[in-house]
Parts: structure tokens; C-alpha cells; sequence
């Protein structure tokens, strides 16, 4: 669904909010209208909830099941947050709506805004609460009997920071260049980061890394011995440390704000 196809609606939003109410329906709708809603569903189930089974079959051990959880959802859902909010910024550019949509009432910030608001709730619904509310009762149903529920949502609460670190820094990327490589190339980067060709130079020669990365988020760096921070919280062990989770907040923020500034300069 293209941007001439919605109705556009009149609104009172002043300033940068000019126009983010119909630009927010308008991304919305093509979540809710089309098929892409339930294909994401699909997707997520089978990755991460039919690993889960298939692993717990394989090995009996349902706390390798859980990581193997957290390990594919560490991987699948930022390549797919990354291809789709790259796509929905450069397919706008490249098609010319995104220049026709601007020639309304519409302000630069409020399309950025607008498009991390859609696609941060449609990710968020399809890759984190529906296969992580189904993994709750795999966990429960394989043994898990006493598992908490508020660390296991803490524990999901990182999974979907993950999931936003990489969203908007597609939407950033998206707006510092007219291709899509640079996009690959971090989604290429999140699956061989922890390769011991890469993770153990790191780990050497950079430690520092690890306290401002969302690497340790979900899955130990490096397959190294240890538990990630989304396993600390499902068993409600003490954090060993909060640092990671406050930097990849920041850096969340930090991406969108260069969006906003650079798609602001941008020529149509």
C-alpha cells in the first residue's frame, strides 16, 4: 500500500508534529491491512518457537531451548527489523512518494516519527509479544513451573531493546544513503559478530565494547561461558551489570535524532 492510496485525514498537530497523525495511520494501515501482519507472525513462530521445540527434542534440556530462543531472536529479529526499516524509508525515497507526501502538511520529523512508531509497534507485536507469550508456556509446559513472570517479561523487555537498536539504526542508515548496502552490511555484522574470528579480538583488544553494545543483551558474547542479561532476569538473578541496556537506550535515541537531523536536509 503506497501513500497516495490512504485518505488523508485533517489534523490540528502543530510544529514537528504537523501531519503524524495521518502519516502514523497511514503506516499502521499497512500493517494491519495487508499481509504483512501475519506473514511476520508466521515467520517469528516458526523461528522461534518451532527452534525452541526442535531443540528441546533434540537435546531435553529446556534451559538450552531458552537460549537457543534468545540466540534466534538475537539474530532473525534485528535482520528483519533492519530490511523493513530500511525499505520503508528508501522505497519511499526511490519511488518519489516520500517527496509527495512531504508536499502536504507534513513535517520531516513526523515521517521519521511516524515510521518508528509503526514499524517499533508491528515488530513489536509479531516478533516479541506473540512468540514470547507462546515460549512462556513451552517454558512452563517443559518444566519450568516456577518462572517468573516479571523477570521473563523484563527478559523480553530486552529482547525488544535489541530489537530497537537495529530498527533505528535502519531508519538512521536509510537516511545517510541512497542504497541499501550499508543496511546488509549491519545485518550481515549482527550474525558474524560473535564468530571467534571477530568476538575474540574484541574481547582481547576492545573489552569496552561489550559495555556500550547490545551484544551481551540476549546471548553470551562470543558463545563464551556465562549467561546473557535476558537469562539474569528470567532466573531473577542480580544484573551483573546495567551498562549495555542503558547504552543501547541511548544509542536508540542517538540514531533517530541523526535521522531526523539528516532527513531534514534532505532534497526532494
Amino acid at each position: 500500500m503506497t501513500t497516495n492510496t490512504v485518505s488523508l485525514i485533517p489534523r490540528r498537530e502543530r510544529g514537528w508534529r504537523m501531519g503524524l497523525g495521518n502519516m502514523l495511520a497511514k503506516e499502521i494501515n499497512s500493517w494491519l491491512r495487508t499481509r504483512r501482519w501475519w506473514m511476520q507472525c508466521l515467520i517469528a513462530l516458526a523461528l522461534l518457537n518451532g527452534l525452541f521445540v526442535a531443540n528441546m527434542e533434540a537435546t531435553h534440556s529446556v534451559l538450552n531451548a531458552g537460549l537457543s530462543f534468545l540466540m534466534i531472536a538475537a539474530w532473525a529479529a534485528p535482520f528483519v527489523a533492519i530490511l523493513m526499516g530500511q525499505d520503508s524509508i528508501l522505497g519511499e525515497r526511490q519511488s518519489g512518494t516520500a517527496a509527495w507526501v512531504l508536499s502536504k502538511p507534513l513535517r520531516r520529523p513526523a515521517f521519521i516519527l511516524a515510521k518508528l512508531i509503526a514499524y517499533g509497534l508491528g515488530l513489536l507485536a509479531t516478533w516479541v509479544v506473540l512468540p514470547g507469550g507462546i515460549a512462556y508456556l513451552q517454558f512452563r509446559a517443559y518444566g519450568l513451573d516456577q518462572l517468573s513472570i516479571s523477570g521473563y517479561v523484563a527478559a523480553m523487555g530486552l529482547v525488544y531493546l535489541n530489537l530497537l537498536f537495529y530498527l533505528t539504526l535502519a531508519l538512521m542508515l536509510a537516511t545517510l544513503f541512497n542504497g541499501r548496502g550499508p543496511g546488509l552490511g549491519a545485518a550481515l555484522l549482527n550474525f558474524m559478530i560473535w564468530l571467534p574470528f571477530l568476538a575474540d579480538p574484541i574481547v582481547e583488544y576492545a573489552p569496552w565494547l561489550l559495555k556500550v553494545m547490545p551484544w551481551n543483551l540476549l546471548m553470551p558474547f562470543g558463545f563464551s561461558a556465562g549467561s546473557p542479561l535476558a537469562g539474569y532476569l528470567i532466573l531473577e538473578a542480580p544484573l551483573p551489570t546495567v551498562t549495555p541496556i542503558i547504552f543501547t537506550a541511548v544509542w536508540c535515541v542517538l540514531f533517530i535524532r541523526i535521522a531526523i537531523w539528516r532527513f531534514r536536509r534532505e532534497e526532494f
